[in-house]
């Protein structure tokens, strides 16, 4: 009989090489009140959970989303080419009753654990919705329910937001299933300075942080031009709203001065490349780094983006390394003229480009962007990492996967599709689907059949209202 505290792997990875170099090691856990109580290097004295050969590592974390919006995958947003947040969004949120907001963030909590997500960051109308979507369905999450109050669905319950709020990070049970709390002021444009002013006071007086948009549409820009003569930024840094940590999503129209602004404050801004691609564009993540900006990446929302698995964007974060050369002048005149010294100043443009973004010629580092900053970033836990005192959320990967063979599974973690190796899942140290059949476990469960048949039901009664 196994001691159920106990799990453990001849392969672990953690930060045991050199100054926390992440690096694999046999390691056993003792898991206790959904934490890592213990670290050993050698096997424990009891009976333990022996995993083998299979790699253990942290679950990954989604530092910016909205479960419920993966409904949206339902309606044609390709007809909207300006706002899609003001002239889409807005209209069908506005519909949602706060038993759909639970029905759709349960769908969209299952597809953040079948990716292997055990924690996200959520931002959304009816919180306590959201909350027992993640209880529903086991999903850790930081949940910061949505503020306005000049502009959109959330304006005419913002104090029932802020109380909201306050009861989430009270709350000792909700702490225990790995649930937290954060200020979720929408963005500079929906929310007055009077409402950041609060939000910022609780924040500070629960010990919680800020998560909000920040600067990612041109209306939101000019807007903060026309109503403060200064950018989105350079207004939260007048009125006092960047004095507590805050997770800011987008930042595509940040400055560089703006990026120094937040620097100064350590505050750390949030990369939904994939996401972007479609309501906007992607902010320049070179930019971020010669700025020495503190970042995650993160999906936003399956509307935008089509996916939960947080893991693919950090393609796309490799990707960009080198995507600027595309666009350089040198390879620009090469497709009129076809000149071969264009075509060597283009290639010279590429490795610039590489070169600006070393970094991230690192999966460890890569990594990191959906491990270090959001595991760090909320003072009531840590995650993202094998530690003593961090959350017990934790994946079982199958190495003998074609997914992951043949080479350094670090990488494969990486720039693979390895979700489908997922041999087990623990969030919270509460185990998730049936090992060895963890996704068919989980879409073939009662519990989300039930919870299809329901988000089925009331998808298409928002549609026919739509109608």
């Amino acid at each position: 009989m196994t001691n159920p505290e106990w799990i453990g792997s001849r392969r672990v990875l953690g930060p045991f090489g050199p100054d926390g170099r992440l690096e694999v090691a046999p390691r056993y856990l003792r898991i206790s009140g959904g934490r890592i109580a213990e670290i050993r290097e050698t096997p424990p004295d009891v009976p333990f959970d022996d995993l083998g050969e299979r790699l253990i590592t942290p679950a990954f974390i989604n530092a910016h989303t909205h479960l419920a919006l993966g409904v949206l995958r339902g309606f044609d947003l390709g007809s909207s080419a300006g706002n899609m947040v003001e002239d889409f969004f807005f209209a069908v949120e506005s519909l949602f009753t706060k038993e759909d907001v639970r029905a759709f963030a349960r769908m969209g909590a299952y597809e953040s654990l079948l990716f292997g997500v055990g924690l996200v960051y959520d931002h959304y109308y009816h919180a306590t919705s959201i909350t027992a979507a993640l209880k529903d369905t086991g999903l850790a999450g930081v949940v910061a329910p949505t503020l306005q109050d000049l502009d959109g669905p959330g304006v005419s319950h913002a104090e029932r937001s802020l109380e909201d709020t306050r009861a989430i990070a009270e709350d000792s049970d909700l702490q225990r299933r790995g649930i937290f709390a954060a200020l979720g002021p929408h963005a500079t444009d929906t929310v007055s300075e009077a409402l950041f002013g609060r939000a910022v006071e609780l924040a500070s007086s629960l010990n919680v942080p800020l998560h909000a948009h920040l600067a990612q549409s041109i209306e939101e820009y000019q807007r903060a031009r026309e109503r403060h003569g200064c950018s989105p930024t350079e207004w939260l840094e007048r009125i006092g709203a960047l004095s507590v940590p805050s997770l800011f999503a987008h930042g595509i129209y940040c400055s560089f001065s703006d990026l120094e602004l937040l620097n100064k404050r350590d505050q750390a801004l949030v990369h939904c490349p994939y996401s972007a691609l479609v309501f906007g564009f992607p902010a320049r993540l070179d930019a971020w780094h010669v700025a020495g900006s503190r970042f995650a990446v993160a999906t936003d929302c399956a509307a935008s983006n089509d996916s939960m698995g947080v893991q693919k964007e950090l393609r796309y974060v490799a990707g960009q390394r080198v995507a600027r050369a595309s666009f350089e002048k040198a390879y620009v005149r090469f497709l009129l003229e076809s000149d071969a010294q264009d075509a060597e100043k283009a290639w010279e443009d590429r490795q610039d480009a590489r070169a600006r973004m070393s970094r991230f010629d690192d999966p460890r580092e890569l990594l990191s962007l959906v491990w270090d900053t959001p595991g760090r970033f909320h003072p009531g836990f840590r995650a993202g990492v094998v530690a003593e005192g961090a959350l017990a959320n934790l994946i079982a990967w199958d190495l003998d996967h074609p997914a992951l063979w043949p080479g350094d599974p670090i990488a494969a973690l990486t720039f693979a599709e390895p979700s489908h190796a997922i041999h087990a899942m623990w969030v919270c140290g509460a185990e998730i689907g049936s090992r060895g059949d963890y996704a068919r476990s989980i879409v073939n469960s009662p519990e989300y059949r039930e919870a299809r048949e329901e988000a089925d039901a009331r998808f298409r009664a928002i549609k026919d209202r739509l109608a």
